[in-house]
């Protein structure tokens, strides 16, 4: 009614519950940390991501220790990790890193556009149920404008991971095969 009442009635009222956990997305733009000689972005392909869920696990020692949670289910076939693959504009499409529960995620570099390395070492990215986003410990501000809020409790994190070129080792030495005697 119009006024918040009940009358009459059994006096039984059943209430369902609507809340649903966020859900979360990651979309990756990888490029090259320098720009061309016109001054534009140099998006790099063909790049693999593997996306993986871990969870806490105490030791015998009574010590906790992340490990790949290998029952999370990322989609109907892939449960623990999943992979993407960087095309032209550098972004991986369709994004295989969506509808990511809250928790804590793995993000590894596991092949690199041919003449850079692969990334030193993983990314780890957090998703709270508050709707907080954590990279590498440190939480991603609202002011970034890279964590962004959607329709119906979903978010959405843009990651943009920048790469130098291999640096090209000077030719030493001789041309010839040496024999040592």
């Amino acid at each position: 009614t119009p006024d918040g009442t009940i009358t009459g009635g059994s006096g039984k009222i059943e209430l369902t519950n609507k809340l649903q956990n966020p859900k979360f997305a990651l979309d990756i733009i990888k490029k090259d940390a320098e720009k061309d000689k016109n001054n534009n972005d140099v998006f790099l392909k063909d790049v693999e991501f593997k996306l993986e869920k871990l969870k806490a696990e105490t030791t015998a020692e009574g010590k906790t220790q992340w490990v790949v949670d290998e029952s999370y289910p990322f989609d109907n076939t892939n449960t623990g990790s999943i992979t993407g693959t960087t095309g032209t504009d550098g972004k991986i499409t369709p994004n295989p890193f969506k509808d990511l529960e809250p928790g804590t995620y793995r993000l590894t570099e596991t092949k690199a556009h041919p003449g850079y390395n692969l990334l030193a070492q993983p990314i780890v990215i957090k998703f709270t149920q508050d709707g907080k986003c954590y990279i590498d410990g440190e939480e991603v501000k609202k002011e970034d404008k890279t964590f962004n809020k959607g329709t119906n409790n979903t978010y959405t994190m843009t990651l943009t991971v920048l790469n130098r070129k291999t640096p090209e080792l000077p030719h030493t030495g001789a041309d010839a095969p040496s024999l040592w005697l």
